[in-house]
């Protein structure tokens, strides 16, 4: 499909614990993370995605940013090259929180991608700076711990959305997000895939295809991580660049506090749309706040630009 689908019932099972630790020793050295703990585990880093689904997605989650006002003219830039792939729905909000998600119809593909948008107040930076651990909430009781601030946020979004999927029943479902929203894009990825049987029991609901994040949080514990790559870890991708002094500075502190790993992670380019090798030389030093919002050659974020201007 236009977004690199994989086709359902072909996913591989998650690498054992040893493959997984070592594989987040060699990506961690590769990102120049001295600090990295083998406990902070990872799946395989081989891309699951083209990179035209890369970068269509990380468009997408770009535009997560935008006001409904400026979605419905359809006039920005990113926008227009991603039609007629995705076309704009509609817009969920807490406003309590500022959390918010964006549905987009996948059109050639009877499917809804669900874009998270990143922190642009100080209500998601107080969601985020309340990393205490509290047990997951999201539909199993063998859930392990997870963020305190993100579920929070989480949980009131999928109460949103969960209706909204539902109605649709999409044959195609992805969720992404950028940094906080990557965080949120997690968790509800998880609560909905919960929720739709993939637990074990008979489906309720859309199959969860994607779970896509740039410049992404780790949102829980290990057996959170474990549960989560159960059902969802050869279905995410998270990923990162050396220039992202968020990250970089988040890494540490994740590993002191105990955050681990979900999913696969894969080296990019910030400037453009290149994917890179765990043995690729490092881009440079991580000194440019701005770099945080800047992933495939796509802006992310709350400015004009990050609207598809550019």
């Amino acid at each position: 499909g236009a977004f690199g689908f994989r086709a359902r019932g072909t996913f591989r099972t998650p690498p054992s614990r040893p493959e997984a630790e070592s594989t987040a020793v060699a990506v961690a050295e590769s990102l120049g993370i001295a600090s990295a703990d083998p406990s902070a585990r990872m799946a395989p880093t081989a891309a699951a995605l083209s990179l035209d689904a890369a970068v269509g997605y990380s468009l997408a989650a770009s535009l997560a940013y935008s006001p409904p006002a400026e979605l419905r003219r359809g006039s920005g830039g990113y926008q227009q090259r991603l039609a007629p792939r995705l076309a704009f729905s509609q817009q969920v909000e807490v406003d309590r929180l500022r959390a918010s998600a964006t549905l987009f119809e996948m059109e050639e593909q009877d499917g809804v991608c669900v874009a998270f948008r990143g922190s642009t107040d100080l209500k998601n930076y107080l969601s985020m700076f309340n990393l205490f651990f509290e047990p997951s909430r999201l539909g199993t009781a063998k859930g392990g711990r997870v963020h305190r601030g993100y579920q929070e946020a989480s949980l009131e979004l999928y109460d949103r959305l969960s209706p909204l999927l539902a109605s649709r029943q999409p044959q195609r479902l992805a969720f992404i997000g950028h940094s906080y929203g990557g965080g949120t894009a997690t968790l509800c990825a998880l609560a909905h895939a919960e929720a739709g049987g993939e637990a074990g029991g008979e489906a309720t609901g859309s199959s969860v295809d994607e779970v896509v994040t740039f410049a992404g949080p780790r949102v829980g514990d290990t057996q959170f991580a474990m549960r989560y790559d159960e059902l969802l870890g050869e279905r995410t991708t998270h990923y990162v660049h050396d220039l992202d002094p968020v990250l970089a500075q988040n890494q540490p502190l994740w590993n002191a506090l105990g955050f681990v790993h979900t999913g696969r992670r894969v080296r990019c380019a910030a400037a453009e749309p290149r994917l890179l090798a765990d043995g690729d030389p490092s881009l440079g030093a991580p000194l440019n706040f701005a770099d945080h919002g800047r992933y495939l050659g796509t802006v992310l974020g709350p400015s004009p630009a990050g609207w598809g201007q550019g």
